[in-house]
């Protein structure tokens, strides 16, 4: 079942993470974050500049600075958002650099991209053995979003 949280102007602007605790301090308190995998969805409401209609959420510094923060405070979000529905690559795209070609899509800076991939890996790989649930293999899928293939060895490393 998909949760949406939806972010305001205003909540952007003032860095407000309010939507976003009002969903997840409950999960936390309740100990059922697992239970939400591929869960969450943003809808964010954020003008567009009059002279640059056409610019991505991505692309507006207020948006990217929220997420920013929301990471820094949730860096196990990525583990929560509905990849189905493009979260995932989305979310990425407000943490790491990247260009919009007409044809390709969106195109990430590969070495920011190998940082904030393996950034995740690491975050998520601690977390959920934290939470005495191993998923190398939800950590993989969350590469493979990417393009990156994991090697199980990498898992061993870890341990």
């Amino acid at each position: 079942m998909a949760i949406a949280i939806e972010l305001t102007p205003e909540q952007i602007d003032r860095l407000d993470l309010s939507p976003l605790r009002k969903v997840l301090d409950p999960l936390i308190a309740e100990q059922r974050l697992l239970d939400h995998h591929q869960a969450l969805r943003f809808r964010i409401d954020y003008p567009r500049p009059a002279d640059e209609p056409d610019l991505e959420l991505s692309e507006l510094a207020p948006v990217r600075l929220w997420f920013i923060r929301a990471d820094v405070c949730y860096p196990w979000l990525p583990y929560l958002l509905d990849w189905s529905a493009g979260e995932l690559v989305r979310y990425g795209a407000m943490l790491v650099p990247h260009e919009f070609h007409p044809q390709q899509g969106i195109i990430f800076n590969p070495q920011a991209l190998d940082i904030f991939v393996m950034t995740k890996v690491f975050t998520l790989w601690q977390w959920l053995q934290g939470q005495g649930y191993p998923a190398a293999e939800k950590i993989k899928g969350m590469a493979a979003m990417f393009g990156y293939e994991l090697d199980a060895a990498l898992f061993t490393l870890l341990q």
